[in-house]
């Protein structure tokens, strides 16, 4: 398959769509090689662009396992929970069980039990001698950081494992898990969807100058989905 490394689209309405035909041409792809397909979300923005897309795709759902590329150590029942944006916007739509998402455990006593609770269930998905994740789809903050991972934070220099956990997040809530950096670059397809114009110069500096004092730039392979605004600068 040849993918752009660099897509830029009109509107959100175009960029859902896009996006979502992307993901149906790999996943059909993958499902001819191997029986489970891994897809990591992110939150953000990224949320209402798949509920506005996914539906209409033909997916095989039951070869599939969602789980979350970062979320924060909260409750499912609040506004901050990522999985519980996905489950009011988008996972009630499709034809999914427990077994197809791979989730947190929010109700662990520390943000470290649960990073290994669920650095053990994410294992757990790896059926076959591959032992790296699919399909990543990362958004990217107006300071450079992705997933759960900032700037100049020791965080990024943890690679033990799938998993790690912040306890001090420069942006709340302050308690996260997330994918190490390692494990995000170790994934076969790595995709980026940024949106908006406060986001346009680091873009910029990413993708032209090379940059990798940001997270984002540390990523390798990116593939890109922008809208106008973000890569006004390009």
């Amino acid at each position: 398959m040849s993918l752009l490394n660099l897509n830029i689209v009109d509107d959100n309405e175009m960029l859902s769509e896009k996006l979502g035909y992307q993901l149906e041409e790999i996943i059909l792809e993958l499902v001819n090689k191997k029986q489970i397909v891994t897809i990591g979300l992110s939150g953000g923005s990224l949320i209402d662009l798949l509920a506005s897309s996914v539906p209409r795709l033909q997916f095989p759902w039951a070869r599939l396992r969602f789980f979350f590329v970062d979320e924060r150590f909260v409750p499912f029942t609040s506004d901050e929970s990522t999985y519980g944006a996905y489950q009011t916007k988008l996972f009630r739509k499709l034809p999914l069980t427990e077994k197809n998402i791979i989730k947190i455990d929010p109700d662990l006593k520390s943000v470290e039990e649960c990073a290994k609770d669920y650095q053990n269930k994410l294992e757990e998905t790896f059926t076959e001698d591959d032992k790296s994740f699919d399909i990543i789809l990362l958004g990217m903050g107006p300071d450079g950081h992705t997933a759960s991972l900032f700037p100049n934070h020791s965080v990024l220099n943890e690679n033990k494992g799938l998993v790690t956990y912040v306890k001090d997040s420069p942006k709340p809530p302050s308690e996260r898990v997330t994918l190490t950096l390692n494990t995000i670059n170790q994934a076969k397809y790595k995709i980026a969807v940024v949106t908006g114009e406060s986001k346009s110069t680091i873009v910029k500096e990413v993708i032209q100058e090379k940059n990798t004092k940001y997270p984002i730039g540390q990523v390798k392979d990116l593939i890109w989905y922008l809208d106008k605004s973000a890569a006004s600068k390009l």
